[in-house]
């Protein structure tokens, strides 16, 4: 929502700058147009008061003829013109003078003793000043384009923006390997072939990861198998040029000293290769992790908002109860998003592997480390096997009817170590509970 906060100030920012000056323009042209009046109705008096004084002291106002209105249209423009003039005697101003005091003017003649003396009013009547009118329609013209502009803002951020901002995170998710859950499908017509691209791209790279997943085990037990199948010759190799080397099998048991010098030779070669073996063996049981920690420092609770995000909805959808709770909020300063990859393992396993009676992610800091738990009900390993469930391409019992490769929480450990940090893995059969705890230092390096 904050990202149209700042396009709707401005645009009421806009709209109250537009008001403001349609509101001084309408005002002085209508203030212009009073001024002409004004000139108008000066002319007028002044006409009248000339023709009073053509006819003396005897002249009165309410004899004379009423301007001919046609002679002034011609000079000014038809609305500082008035409609109407009505002759008003002195005594019927002062209930009129209030409401129209701009509009009625003095009109003075030549007495008897020939001083100016006031002989009555002109009462110009002009068409309805629509200056109110005109500033109203304005304000209200402006006034539903402003809700117009921000409906569509709002309708746009509904149906547009919101949606795609949420749809722009999931290749980022998917770049980190988080592909277990992919787009829910939406009524809206918009992104519906993105979304369908994005789910068939999720579960294309999910087969080829499988793919290679499963040509590595392939591999690697090849290797293992080959190198125990070396194993045994090679002992016996090396027990035969030991018999030769001692002159075993010779008539009198004495050792030929040229035998015994090549005996010698095949005995140090054997060995070589037993220790090739043994490297080959260590290696192929490691399953290679390619992870370079982003250290950077953030509050505890964005990575439980990050958690809330991920998995809120989705245990909704399954209805597995879900509960989430930050004990403290230290500052942590690791690799967010690695951490928040290891704890998704967690997640995805205690929903595949759990009974879905209920998930629970608790983090907090204990004196200068970080933990982070989630523990779920359900499908229980055997304390025995919970000693091999870090190790690559391993499977207990509850994962018989549950697609895996086994390599997960072995990637998950690599990763936490590289953090400096570690995990553990505790069942209850009892209380048919599984927890696996993250523990990693608030500052990692340190």
């Amino acid at each position: 929502m904050k990202i149209i906060i700042k396009p709707i100030a401005v645009i009421t920012a806009v709209f109250l700058i537009a008001a403001f000056i349609s509101y001084r323009v309408i005002t002085n042209y209508f203030s212009r147009e009073e001024g002409m009046r004004t000139v108008v109705m000066n002319r007028i008096v002044s006409d009248v008061e000339d023709r009073l004084k053509e006819e003396g002291s005897d002249g009165e106002l309410d004899t004379l003829d009423i301007p001919d209105m046609d002679v002034y249209r011609q000079e000014y423009h038809s609305k500082a013109v008035p409609s109407e003039i009505r002759i008003l005697s002195v005594n019927e101003v002062p209930h009129r003078i209030e409401a129209d005091a701009a509009y009625i003017q003095p009109v003075s003649g030549p007495s008897r003793d020939i001083s100016m003396t006031l002989k009555g009013f002109l009462y110009f009547i002009y068409q309805s000043d629509n200056r109110i009118f005109t500033i109203e329609m304005a304000g209200i013209i402006l006034l539903i384009s402003y809700f117009a502009v921000i409906t569509v803002i709002l309708l746009g951020y509904h149906t547009m923006i919101r949606p795609f901002r949420k749809l722009s995170e999931y290749p980022e998710r998917i770049a980190k390997g988080r592909m277990d859950a992919g787009i829910p499908e939406t009524r809206q017509r918009l992104f519906g072939k993105y979304i369908w691209g994005m789910n068939m791209l999720k579960d294309e790279m999910r087969l080829k990861e499988k793919s290679i997943n499963v040509m590595e085990k392939e591999k690697q037990t090849l290797i293992i198998s080959i190198a125990h199948g070396i194993k045994t010759p090679l002992s016996n190799i090396k027990l035969y040029a030991e018999a030769i080397e001692r002159g075993i099998y010779h008539e009198d048991k004495k050792p030929n000293e040229k035998d015994a010098e090549t005996a010698a030779k095949i005995s140090r070669n054997v060995e070589k290769v037993e220790a090739l073996v043994k490297d080959i063996m260590d290696k192929s049981a490691e399953y290679g992790v390619d992870y370079e920690p982003k250290v950077s420092s953030f509050y505890l609770e964005e990575l439980m908002e990050l958690v809330k995000k991920e998995y809120a909805g989705r245990a909704e959808l399954l209805h597995i109860p879900f509960e989430t709770v930050c004990e403290n909020n230290p500052l942590v300063t690791s690799d967010k998003d690695g951490i928040f990859t290891i704890v998704s393992q967690l997640m995805e396993n205690a929903i595949k592997y759990g009974s879905g009676q209920g998930i629970s992610v608790i983090m907090g800091r204990q004196d200068e480390d970080v933990f982070i738990t989630v523990k779920n009900r359900g499908n229980v390993l055997s304390e025995e096997e919970t000693a091999y469930v870090f190790k690559s391409f391993w499977r207990g019992s509850n994962s018989r009817s549950t697609e895996g490769q086994g390599i997960g929480l072995y990637v998950s450990r690599k990763m936490a170590e590289a953090l400096s940090g570690d995990i553990f893995m505790k069942a209850w059969k009892e209380e048919d509970t599984t927890e696996v705890t993250l523990i990693i230092p608030v500052r990692t390096g340190q």
